[in-house]
């Protein structure tokens, strides 16, 4: 076997999502298939839509919220000055926000914008990101003060204006969990192994099977007529737990047999010859199903909210059912708090791991420290992550990045497995070489780079 590069072939199409041929072995091709184009796709149609793809689901939900709240059709609202005020401006900045998107995505479809190069494209959508996140920040004022006055002020024993105060208290809260609990994009599936799947398994299955034990005792018994759903007007004037309690058991069940069926499937796949394909296009569908999952979590727990907090706080169905009530609020300030205090202790894990880094290294000696914290460096360093600001690679940049045979290129970094897919290099493997000297399967990097032009190991930009 020859010592020397094997470079990778010219490409017969100047198509970029085309299925691309690597030489093999014995001089032989073999096609691979384009396993993650729904994920350049995706970066692609965001960017089109002014990084505001994965809100619009929620906009317009929000808009139908809002326009039902204003069909009130001959009553007289008493408080319809502030509810009205709200939901007026609140429509405004929504129209806003859907002409920014819509604009931007008219002109990206314009022949002067497909001339401009990728950091150009990015650079473009970045800005438009920023404008909208500064309409964002304004329309937290409407939105602030929507709860401010849907909480303080004490709901009326009628139920003129009660649509238009739900769907605004539902608007309100769930713009504000979105903040809290943000959608995710899609990214490469990483390989986990079957101890750390396990450990994620068993970690939902205790949440989730803690919360079904609770509620299901506390809605035992329960079966007055304040606490179940009847019409309309159980809906906008009082609570109705116990339906709300049966609505959230299906919910989180569902879940939980999510994230069995994906964890399952994940270490299936990855132990297949051809699992990682099966997996590609499977990964695809468990995002949507996913995002539609956590767009049904963001407006079960804003209505939590409206049912559990002041004015209303259980309404008469507190009363008759207190057992009910406190468990349906304690897991209410769970599911909400619980990625806030994320956050704070995430950093305050950094500032304690920091700490005794230093005194590791006043009280150890430096021949212990220094491997320890190499070791802990290039753990961290390897794990693959996604940064949006960082505009991807060329298409021409990644063509042009050299095949090599592992094992017989210099490796001043010892590298044994792809730090993309967690998995080892075989011995005569064709693999990629960055210019930063990091190997990588090809079609893992291949992808990586269409999201993010950077190396995921040491961030250097290809």
């Amino acid at each position: 076997m020859s010592t020397e590069s094997a470079m990778m072939p010219s490409r017969t199409t100047s198509e970029p999502n085309e299925d691309s041929v690597e030489l093999g072995d014995n001089n032989t091709t073999r096609t691979r298939t384009n396993e993650t184009g729904w994920i350049r796709l995706f970066v692609h149609c965001d960017q089109m839509f002014g990084g505001g793809l994965l809100h619009i689901c929620y906009r317009v939900f929000d808009v139908i919220l809002l326009l039902i709240g204003l069909n009130q059709g001959d009553q007289t609202c008493h408080i319809s000055n502030n509810l009205t005020s709200t939901t007026l401006t609140l429509l405004v900045f929504y129209l806003i926000d859907f002409g920014i998107i819509f604009l931007n995505f008219f002109r990206c479809i314009l022949p002067s914008h497909h001339r401009l190069t990728e950091e150009e494209k990015s650079e473009q959508s970045r800005r438009v990101s920023s404008l909208r996140s500064l309409f964002l920040v304004f329309k937290l004022i409407p939105v602030l003060f929507g709860i401010g006055h849907i909480v303080i002020s004490n709901i009326p024993q009628d139920i003129e204006c009660q649509t238009m105060r739900f769907c605004v208290g539902m608007v309100c809260f769930s713009t504000i969990l979105l903040m809290i609990m943000p959608p995710t994009k899609p990214v490469l599936p990483q390989r986990r192994s079957c101890r750390l799947e396990c450990f994620i398994i068993s970690f939902v299955l205790f949440v989730n099977g803690m919360y079904f034990l609770s509620v299901s005792l506390a809605m035992r018994n329960v079966e007055q007529s304040t606490c179940i759903y009847g019409n309309a007007s159980s809906l906008y004037t009082g609570a109705p737990l116990k339906t709300y309690g049966s609505i959230g058991l299906i919910i989180f069940s569902c879940t939980t047999a999510i994230h069995i069926i994906n964890g399952l499937i994940s270490q299936l796949c990855n132990r297949l010859t051809s699992g990682r394909r099966i997996y590609s296009y499977y990964y695809a569908f468990q995002y949507f199903l996913t995002y539609f999952a956590s767009f049904v979590i963001i407006y079960y727990l804003a209505a939590g909210a409206l049912f559990l907090f002041h004015p209303r706080s259980g309404q008469p169905c507190r009363l008759d059912a207190p057992a009910l009530y406190r468990v349906l609020l304690i897991w209410e300030w769970i599911r909400v708090l619980t990625p806030l205090v994320a956050v704070p202790l995430f950093l305050i894990l950094c500032c304690v791991g920091v700490f005794f880094g230093f005194v590791l290294s006043y009280c150890l000696p430096a021949s212990v420290t220094v491997p320890l914290l190499e070791v802990i460096r290039n753990w961290l360093s390897s794990a693959p992550v996604h940064i949006p600001r960082d505009p991807p690679a060329t298409q021409a940049g990644i063509d042009a990045i050299p095949v090599v045979l592992f094992s017989k290129e210099p490796d001043p970094y010892n590298q044994t497995e792809c730090a993309i897919c967690q998995t080892s290099f075989k011995i005569d493997e064709h693999v990629k070489k960055l210019q930063c000297g990091h190997f990588f399967h090809s079609e893992c990097v291949r992808t990586w780079l269409s999201i993010t032009g950077i190396c995921p190991v040491c961030r250097h930009r290809t």
